[in-house]
């Protein structure tokens, strides 16, 4: 009497899923916040809501600015896509002003730059990364055309991430 034992146990078993995260607790008020731009100045509403939701826990604030960077990521890498010496010192002065403004009321104040193709996917992956529990970003006034061809950053932002985002038009 041959006996084949084939790959395949007989007994039954339960397969193991893969775990899921616990979903973050965001505190309210907010503790540590970041200040979003993709690359516009910020508006006097946007600087004016993070200060208020960072008032009552006197929370750490980040600002951020993100330079495009234009063509797709398939073929070739042009350094003429990149963004050049002239843009990047536009951002950065973007982000010093918001931060010294937000630094003479008090506040813990960071700064960054980062270049990205998709700004609402980097700015969601620094709020997923850094634990940050609000985010406020400027969303330049566009048309409606144009919004429906680049998509709507506070919609791209809050798809990506479970933090609460409040976008203000400059």
């Amino acid at each position: 009497m041959a006996f084949e034992r084939s790959g395949r146990s007989s007994r039954k078993t339960k397969k193991r899923g893969v775990a899921r995260a616990a979903p973050r607790v965001v505190p309210d008020p907010p503790r540590r916040i970041l200040l979003a731009s993709t690359g516009v100045p910020f508006s006097d509403e946007a600087i004016r809501r993070a200060i208020a939701l960072a008032t009552p826990e006197h929370a750490k604030i980040t600002v951020l600015a993100i330079a495009r960077v234009y063509g797709t990521s398939l073929g070739f890498p042009n350094p003429g896509l990149q963004p050049n010496r002239l843009e990047i010192e536009q951002q950065r002065r973007i982000i010093e002003a918001a931060a010294a403004i937000l630094r003479g009321r008090g506040f813990e104040v960071r700064v960054a730059m980062s270049k990205s193709r998709n700004a609402a996917k980097m700015i969601a992956r620094w709020g997923n990364a850094k634990n940050f529990h609000a985010i406020v970003v400027c969303d330049p006034a566009r048309p409606a055309w144009r919004r429906k061809i680049e998509g709507d950053l506070t919609r791209e932002i809050g798809r990506r991430c479970p933090i609460p985002v409040y976008a203000f038009a400059t």
